[in-house]
């Protein structure tokens, strides 16, 4: 391989910061803007109670489809309900609907124009081309900079991914109506707008249509890659169900994304199939451009007007009828709404999460916890999204994080002194040190098994270890926590030997059999400490919990106890840890008053 190396992703974060340094107020506004229509959107959905919303959108399936489909859709519905997800599959239908709109009214014009203009076609090609084939995920990264964590990053890489069909099928409709049908409005004296509304859109409306429903499939496509940068809903759900290994409630979530996906692509592709009233236009648009279509674009224009009217008396009906005093949070100072981040498959944060929650609940706090991976998380800590976030591990860990983004966060101190990074093997290895680990490479198949690439573990071992104690014979592979402690569980079940990258403290090592090799080279690292790091604006919002938060401590005993009750006992299958936290908080009761005197 050549030393020459084009800088084009030097180039392209300098894009981005330069956008974001000069477009920033424009961002906010976008962000500010979609961020309402969705909260509007989600609001219409989740006021109601489900059953009703249920009846209509079965009676929706009725009129659309017939009593089949309408049956089949109320009891997906009710599907959905009954394993808990209601609240999360409207805020997912929310986002898709909020995205889905604004890609078909982006989309339908640039295909009209595209249709129209043999030179918008061809500058269009490329970039639906690039659009169409750019991972999904990289589109995060700009929309997380740019529009900060929430929902917002979701909808605009959501928006993006769903654009191309929209404009490629509201093309190729407009293309493909009869020449003649056109012609003869020609010869009637009609304008070009008034063929393309009365003749060309009409006649293309059921391929339109297709692309509407390649939009809207598209969208929901999106809600996993969208729950990573904390858009929560069914994504939200299926994320977490990854980092836990959690198959009960990957499955429920992954089946109300299947019930989503069937409703709303047989309500949109049921709106562009023929049908004897579109034969009939057909056949009248061509004995005259004016009559039965313009009556019928007048009917939808008006169809879609009283939506809009009945929409938005609907929200201002819930807004009012929700607009009354606020119950009271926390005597002491702090505001009642606090936004902890947990890292995806980091069990001891999650636990000390849980635990924190479980505390300021019964004091009236109004608490959170999002989901996300630590680099989502410490950006959306930096832009105050998040308040804090207690599993911040320190010196060596995320200390790329905290030299980027410290200055706009608080270090409030450390809660365990005893974490760790290791490469451990199956407790019988026939190893005991990385020294030994290069030369006994076949007994473990000739990999070690990681996490994820951009973890600082992932980073200690590429960096440090492998070349210092000569592995780089071995195959170092990475992909996520949950596909390594997947491996590992599997390798031990078999009795084979298996060496992974791990780190203390750790359910693992009390659910599995494991010891950990040796580093006299000291290659990962020392010891390190668990710190709470707040948003700037922490001490100020939330002076007594600060002081709680500093003076925290929990030993690893005591953490090993709890995650073992949490990821190992008896009802963790159960997915909720509330439940399981509030009995491990009554059998601690002492320790835990402890924490808030």
């Amino acid at each position: 391989m050549t030393d020459i190396r084009l800088p084009i992703g030097t180039w392209a974060e300098a894009f981005v910061q330069f956008i974001t340094d000069v477009f920033q107020p424009v961002f906010n506004v976008i962000s500010m803007v979609f961020g309402g229509f969705y909260e509007g959107v989600d609001l219409l959905l989740q006021a109601p109670p489900f059953w009703i919303l249920i009846l209509l959108i079965a009676a929706l399936g009725v009129w659309a489809r017939g009593w089949f489909f309408g049956a089949g859709t109320a009891v997906g519905l009710l599907l959905i309900a009954g394993v808990n997800q209601w609240a999360n599959a409207m805020d997912t239908l929310a986002l898709v609907l909020v995205a889905a709109i604004i890609a078909i009214i982006i989309s339908v014009p640039l295909g009209i124009l595209a249709a129209r203009s043999q030179t918008a076609s061809k500058i269009l090609k490329p970039v639906l081309d690039f659009m169409q084939t750019m991972p999904a995920f990289v589109y995060l990264i700009p929309a997380l900079i740019l529009f900060r964590v929430g929902v917002v990053p979701g909808i605009v890489a959501t928006i993006i991914f769903s654009l191309a069909p929209g404009v490629r099928m509201t093309e190729l409709g407009i293309r493909g109506v009869d020449k003649e049908v056109v012609e003869a409005g020609h010869a009637f004296g009609a304008s070009p707008r008034r063929i393309l509304r009365q003749i060309q859109l009409p006649l293309a409306a059921p391929t339109i249509m297709a692309g509407v429903n390649q939009v809207i499939m598209l969208s929901l496509s999106m809600v996993v890659i969208a729950g990573m940068v904390g858009a929560g809903g069914l994504g939200g759900q299926i994320v977490q169900a990854l980092s836990r290994i959690d198959v009960g409630l990957g499955f429920e979530a992954g089946l109300s994304v299947v019930i989503l996906a069937i409703l709303l692509d047989r309500l949109t592709a049921s709106l562009g199939a023929p049908s004897p009233k579109r034969i009939f236009a057909r056949s009248a648009a061509k004995a005259a451009v004016a009559g039965a279509p313009a009556n019928r674009v007048r009917k939808g224009l008006i169809a879609t007007g009283v939506v809009v009217v009945v929409a938005a008396l609907a929200i201002t009906g819930v807004v009012t009828s929700n607009s009354g005093p606020a119950s009271a949070g926390p005597d002491n100072g702090d505001k009642k709404d606090l936004s902890i981040a947990v890292f995806n498959g980091w069990p001891e944060g999650e636990a000390a999460s849980y635990l924190w929650k479980g505390i300021l609940e019964d004091k009236g706090y109004n608490v959170t916890l999002e989901y996300a991976d630590a680099g989502t998380a410490y950006v959306g800590l930096s832009t105050g999204d998040y308040d804090v976030v207690l599993d911040s591990w320190l010196p060596t860990t995320h200390k790329a994080y905290m030299e980027q983004y410290g200055d706009k966060l608080v270090d409030l101190g450390s809660w365990n002194e005893d974490a760790a990074n290791f490469i451990a093997v199956n407790a019988d290895a026939p190893i005991d040190s990385l020294e030994e680990l290069a030369a006994n490479a076949d007994l473990f198949d000739n990999r070690i098994v990681g996490i994820e690439p951009g973890a600082g573990l992932t980073d200690a071992t590429e960096q440090n270890a492998i070349p210092q104690y000569g592995l780089g014979g071995m195959n170092f592979v990475t992909s996520s926590t949950p596909a390594m402690l997947s491996e590992l569980k599997a390798a031990m079940a078999s009795g084979e030997n298996i060496a992974v990258t791990l780190w203390a403290p750790h359910w693992a090592y009390d659910e599995f059999d494991l010891k950990n090799l040796a580093d006299p080279k000291g290659a990962l690292g020392t010891t390190e400490s668990i710190h709470s790091i707040g948003s700037l604006s922490f001490t100020e919002d939330f002076p007594t919990l600060s002081t709680w938060i500093k003076n925290f401590t929990l030993d690893s005993d005591r953490l090993y106890e709890l995650e073992n009750v949490m990821f190992n006992g008896d009802a963790a299958g159960a997915g909720d840890y509330a439940p399981i936290v509030e009995d491990w908080i009554a059998k601690n009761q002492d320790y835990v008053d402890s924490l808030t005197k």
